[in-house]
């Protein structure tokens, strides 16, 4: 009599699928500026010899903001459980970046992006959510190595979906040329976007995440 092996643990493969859609939301919101920040920067009417200096402050804060709300985010998640914390910083990051994509002036653009980082401290409790997921210690590195890989996908599509799809007046005048709402907002657009996968990943997680926090 052949002894069948046993199955062993196994990954959560679904549950891991929706934490990577909540983490692509986080170098899109990152990286899918930088293609037209200078660009935007200009647009606010600041000096063209001041336009890099403000377009790395205004690209750096939203890191800064995150830093600085990632521990008070991480202790209520500890407090309300992962879920809502997570849903919380996709539904922040999915408002502000239709409001950043509507900026008239350099003083709302970098208000916006610092309330944007600081809204979302989702980077740190998606790592604690896979360890409580995966506690076995023999596929912790498959599921670990997910989080970087997708933060890596993201940062290349970011860049260039922002690209894509900023001042499509002038880009695609065919067939955003005679729409006044995107020559007076030219950088919405990608915005507007980019929120249809914020969208997805908030009612993926809303519908199907499962709560880690025993």
């Amino acid at each position: 009599m052949v002894n069948k092996p046993k199955d062993g643990p196994k990954l959560p493969k679904q549950q891991l699928a929706i934490l990577a859609v909540a983490r692509f939301a986080e170098p899109l919101a990152a990286t899918s500026i930088y293609p037209y920040l200078p660009e935007m920067i200009k647009s606010f009417g600041v000096p063209k010899n001041e336009v890099a200096k403000w377009a790395g402050f205004t690209g750096s804060i939203f890191s800064v903001a995150q830093s600085m709300a990632a521990v008070p985010w991480g202790r209520a998640s500890d407090r309300f459980g992962r879920k809502p914390i997570i849903l919380i910083g996709l539904t922040s990051t999915m408002i502000c970046f239709v409001v950043w994509g509507l900026s008239t002036s350099l003083t709302m653009a970098i208000t916006v992006r610092f309330i944007m980082g600081a809204g979302n401290g989702n980077v740190g409790i998606l790592r604690t959510m896979v360890a409580e997921m995966v506690p076995e210690k023999e596929l912790q590195p498959k599921a670990f190595s997910l989080m970087p890989l997708v933060w890596s996908i993201g940062s290349v599509f970011g860049p260039a979906f922002g690209g894509f799809f900023a001042q499509p007046a002038e880009q695609y005048p065919s067939l955003f040329g005679n729409i006044d709402f995107f020559k007076k907002y030219p950088f919405a657009l990608p915005n507007m976007v980019a929120c249809v996968i914020f969208f997805i990943s908030l009612m993926t997680g809303l519908l199907f995440l499962r709560e880690t926090l025993e």
